[in-house]
């Protein structure tokens, strides 16, 4: 989710600043504003209040379909909702109209994991990399499948770039530790394990007792 308007889209005296106060009193100026109902979708959104983002990105999507990031919002929505169909749906929807929109292949990935078709899951994951190679979700939610399906190797390549793309990422670091101690490299894993607590990531006490106890 979080495909945000490029600032061409936004229109109307809009700006990222805008309140859903803000948005509103403007909506009520100017009630066919496509751009303005997609902003506001996007201000719900960040307040977690999915049911009003979802309202705004389909009246945004009815007065301008070609507008992709309010789709693309939406399938978000309804993956957080844990309507895994219908962002699947929605995302097809958008790469319909322009096929190089990695998040949309990210969200179909996540939706499909959730409903534990890992091979559906891969390929749009790898479709996602493909339009962007420096996609960190594709990478660790990759590592991830490749954890479950024992290809160790591919787990430690793939959460090894979540970790370069995003040092900071404490999960990245647990992942590639779990990859690393499963491929039965405790030194590595227990730098990773080491870095994620260093970052306020929960790395599992078991987890951290089995690397010790194995070095």
């Amino acid at each position: 989710m979080n495909v945000e308007s490029d600032g061409q889209n936004i229109e109307n005296g809009a700006t990222r600043d805008d309140t859903i106060e803000d948005l509103e009193r403007k909506l009520n100026e100017i009630p066919d504003s496509a751009n303005l109902h997609y902003n506001l979708g996007l201000a719900f959104a960040r307040a977690r209040e999915w049911e009003k983002g979802a309202t705004e990105f389909r009246v945004a999507l009815k007065l301008k379909p070609g507008l992709l990031e309010a789709r693309v919002n939406l399938a978000g929505i309804m993956l957080q909702k844990g309507d895994y169909d219908g962002c699947i749906n929605e995302s097809l929807r958008a790469l319909e109209f322009r096929p190089d929109i990695a998040e949309a292949c990210v969200n179909i990935g996540i939706a499909f994991l959730h409903k534990g078709m890992l091979d559906q899951a891969e390929k749009s994951f790898m479709e996602g990399l493909t339009i962007d190679p420096n996609s960190v979700i594709a990478h660790i939610n990759l590592g991830n499948i490749y954890l479950t399906t024992g290809n160790l190797d591919k787990a430690v390549e793939h959460n090894s770039n979540a970790v370069r793309l995003k040092p900071e990422f404490g999960l990245a670091h647990n992942n590639l530790a779990v990859a690393y101690f499963q491929n039965q490299d405790l030194e590595k894993a227990s730098i990773h394990a080491e870095e994620a607590l260093k970052l306020g990531y929960q790395v599992h006490p078991e987890f951290l007792e089995q690397i010790h106890k194995g070095q």
